[in-house]
């Protein structure tokens, strides 16, 4: 959240590029005092064991950098521009369909997740549960998607879509602060996810897909890889995609916490 107020800051008094380039030596700067980033580079350490410690520092400056400068576009750049910006025939799939997407914390997800309904879309999400001051937040800052707690309002999310014509549930998977966890054998650890989640496409009928948001070479786009995935093996293609995400794009994912070790709060 303090990345966050940062960037509002910023936004309010520079020029986007000025505010861009500020917030990279920002990154830079409190990368160094910041403890998410032994939480990064503990996650880069788990997926990326081959390379060496020079490789994977560069990967944890570089995530922290994108971060920043993501924060600065969505708060700076016109809502009227974002259709030029977001590769929107990539989400076409989803268009007046039932749908289930699971994907993780990855790119600039925070830009579609703003924007993406303004284009005649249907996306809700399955949010973590957060202290209620970041939570108001979080709902501030982001208009678009529509929220549902999870936990409390997860009922009440399998209830509504139920009744929907049409809608894409996103649900992401590589972080539990709230709610019931299982343990998982992943990557060669043992790691926390949520239990409930792979149970929802038996619960709400949609065509079940996985989601990854990232930028493009220039980091001028935002693309959407899509992939079909098989209900019947929901679990371990889930894991599947979600492992190829992050080595396809490492300085996207925008995990900044211990993943194997954290605990619901």
């Amino acid at each position: 959240m303090l990345v966050t107020l940062v960037a509002q800051f910023l936004c309010i008094f520079l020029p986007q590029k000025v505010a861009e380039f500020l917030a990279v030596v920002l990154a830079d700067a409190f990368r160094k005092f910041d403890w998410r980033t032994k939480a990064v580079m503990q996650n880069m350490n788990i997926f990326f064991p081959e390379k060496s410690l020079y490789e994977r520092k560069r990967l944890v400056r570089d995530t922290f950098r994108k971060l920043f400068v993501t924060y600065i576009r969505v708060m700076k750049t016109n809502p009227k521009k974002w259709e030029k910006i977001m590769v929107l025939s990539d989400l076409e799939v989803f268009r007046d369909k039932r749908s289930i997407i699971f994907s993780i914390h990855m790119g600039p997800w925070d830009i579609a997740s703003k924007y993406v309904n303004f284009y005649n879309f249907n996306f809700y999400t399955l949010m973590e549960n957060i202290p209620k001051f970041y939570l108001w937040m979080w709902l501030r800052f982001r208009k678009g998607i529509k929220v549902f707690i999870v936990g409390r309002q997860t009922l009440r999310a399998v209830q509504k879509l139920k009744k929907e014509a049409n809608y894409a549930l996103v649900v992401l998977v590589d972080r539990v602060t709230s709610g019931r966890y299982t343990i998982k054998r992943f990557m060669n650890r043992n790691v926390i996810f949520a239990e409930g989640i792979t149970r929802l496409p038996k619960l709400i009928e949609g065509n079940v897909y996985f989601l990854t948001c990232h930028w493009d070479n220039r980091m001028e786009k935002v693309r959407f890889d899509v992939v079909r995935i098989d209900a019947e093996n929901l679990e371990s293609e889930i894991y599947n995609h979600f492992i190829s995400s992050v080595k396809k794009y490492p300085d996207e994912w925008f995990n900044f916490y211990f993943f194997t070790t954290q605990r619901p709060t």
